[in-house]
Order: C-alpha cells, then sequence, then structure tokens
C-alpha cells in the first residue's frame, strides 16, 4: 500500500471533520444534531456497510480465511484485555484515569473510522473482513468496556438484550451467514446498501469534527502521557501483532485489515461512556482528539509494514 494513497485518504476524513468542527463551533445545527446524526449511524448506516461488503468478501476469500478473522480478532481482544491491567503502572496515570486508560487499551476506533478507513484502503473485500474483526468489539465494548469505564463510580449494569440487539452485531452476523451460505442479495437491495454505507464515512468524520469543540485543543497536546500511550497503543503495539502474526496469516489482505484495525485512533464511545458512568470524560475526550489527530501519521506508517 503507498503510503502517498494512505495519506490522501485520512486527510479527506481530516478535513470532513475539519468542517464538522466549524459547524458546531458556528452553531449552525442544533443542540441534538450530533446525537441524532450518531443514531443514524449506529442504526442505519453502519449495518448497511456492514451488509453491503457482504459481495465483495465471497470474492476475496475462503470461509475459512473468515473464521480465522474471528478467531485471530477474538484472541487480539484477550491480549489487549491482558495488556491493560499493566498500562496504567508502565504510563504512571492517576486513580480516576486508570479506567479510561484501560478502556482505550482495549478499545480504538473500529466502526466510524475503522470501516471506512478499511474501505478506502482495501475495498469491500477488506471491509468485509473488518466488520468480522468488530463482532467481539461489539459485545465486549457493553460489558468490559462499561466494568472499565466505571471502576469505583456508578454500579454497572448490563442489558444482555440490548446488547445482543445491536444493529452493528446483528448486521454482521448477517453479513457472516450471508456469506458461508453464498446467499445473493437482489440487486437493488444491494445498490441501496451501498448507497447507504457509503454515507457513514463523511458522516462519521463529521461527528467526531463537532465533538471537538467541547475540548481545549491546545491543552491536550500538552499531555505527553497520553501523546507517548497513542503512538504506543496506535503503532508499536500494532507494529509488534505484525511481526507475531505475520508467519501465521498468509493472507495479505487479511494481515493488512487486522493491523490497520489494531491501529486505529481512540473511540468516541469512550466519551459516551464515561459521560454515562461518571468517567473521566475529560480524558476520554482529549485521547480520542490527540488519537484521531496523529493518526495521519501513525496508520501510513503501518501500511509501510504490509505496503
Amino acid at each position: 500500500m503507498n503510503p502517498l494513497v494512505v495519506v490522501e485518504q485520512l486527510l479527506l476524513l481530516m478535513l470532513v471533520m475539519l468542517i464538522g468542527y466549524s459547524v458546531a463551533r458556528m452553531k449552525l445545527l442544533d443542540d441534538h444534531a450530533e446525537m441524532n446524526f450518531a443514531t443514524l449511524i449506529n442504526y442505519v448506516t453502519v449495518p448497511a456497510l456492514i451488509l453491503s461488503a457482504t459481495d465483495g468478501g465471497a470474492v476475496a476469500g475462503s470461509k475459512w480465511d473468515s473464521l480465522i478473522v474471528l478467531f485471530v480478532a477474538s484472541s487480539s481482544y484477550v491480549f489487549f484485555t491482558l495488556l491493560a491491567f499493566f498500562i496504567p503502572k508502565l504510563f504512571k496515570v492517576k486513580p480516576d484515569e486508570i479506567g479510561v486508560l484501560q478502556f482505550v487499551t482495549v478499545f480504538a476506533n473500529n466502526g466510524f473510522m475503522g470501516l471506512p478507513v478499511v474501505l478506502a484502503l482495501f475495498g469491500t473485500s477488506g471491509l468485509f473482513y473488518a466488520s468480522i474483526f468488530n463482532i467481539p468489539n461489539n459485545i465486549l465494548v457493553y460489558s468490559l468496556g462499561v466494568y472499565f469505564i466505571s471502576r469505583g463510580k456508578k454500579k454497572q449494569t448490563i442489558d444482555l438484550r440490548k446488547l445482543l440487539l445491536n444493529p452493528a452485531i446483528i448486521s454482521a452476523f448477517l453479513a457472516l451467514l450471508l456469506f458461508l451460505f453464498d446467499i445473493q442479495l437482489p440487486s437493488l437491495l444491494s445498490k441501496t446498501l451501498v448507497s447507504l454505507g457509503n454515507i457513514t464515512s463523511p458522516l462519521a468524520m463529521f461527528i467526531i469534527g463537532m465533538s471537538m469543540v467541547r475540548i481545549n485543543i491546545g491543552d491536550a497536546f500538552k499531555d505527553m502521557r497520553l501523546l507517548g500511550f497513542a503512538v504506543f497503543r496506535m503503532l508499536i503495539i500494532p507494529a509488534a501483532m505484525w511481526f507475531v502474526l505475520r508467519p501465521i496469516i498468509t493472507n495479505p489482505l487479511i494481515l493488512g485489515v487486522l493491523i490497520t484495525i489494531a491501529g486505529m485512533p481512540g473511540p468516541a464511545m469512550a466519551v459516551t461512556l464515561a459521560t454515562l458512568y461518571d468517567g473521566n470524560t475529560g480524558m476520554a475526550t482529549r485521547y480520542v482528539f490527540i488519537s484521531t489527530i496523529i493518526s495521519v501519521l501513525t496508520i501510513p506508517l503501518l501500511s509501510l509494514l504490509f505496503g
């Protein structure tokens, strides 16, 4: 993968984020716009994006490959969870910052940014594998993720029914079933899903841009611990994973998708859950902002490994 192509795609996303930031600063939209857009993405565009990748996945690899991706994805979350218990000591954070740091150690922006970036870099074939990678992510973020964010705060309760009915989880399982049983969607439905899915990329970055008005940008970049952690989480760890997985995973597309997803910046969900469960919202917001900005450098550097 040509790093310049990667940079160009990321800069396009960053420009949309800048427009979102400008719109929020000028108060062109009401206070509910950000939540409404997020709901639209969660319930409509991301499920459509995942399902639209089914045909591409069928062409790109075997059914065995999809099961390998699911196994590697699940294994990687075990690794990141174990790592999360050592990270706070390594970066010497305050007690009220431990939960957020553990959360962003395990979880990244696999959905709102990960899927659009994978689509831009690897096409719909890569997008299918990325959607499979997100199955354990979507399950764990509302269970393990809530535990981390709310450490020592509100008593966390997990609604299993709501978890299993999450649109992203349902669409990922449906895409997997369509792929495994070679079910082809009607042409009109397939084109509709593609059109809806294509909205995800600009709208997701627009929302992230809108959320940036709530933080002090200058102060965010003064936090050297978060900067150091961002480089460690988004560059060093994915590079180490590449060296470990390269002899094992022979399909370069799958390996590229896995490493790209592992190198994504912090998820906007960190801010949402910190707000809901009385976590450190300020730290969560700063990390999401910092990591999103420096991903313009770290993701192209990662692409050199599988270019």
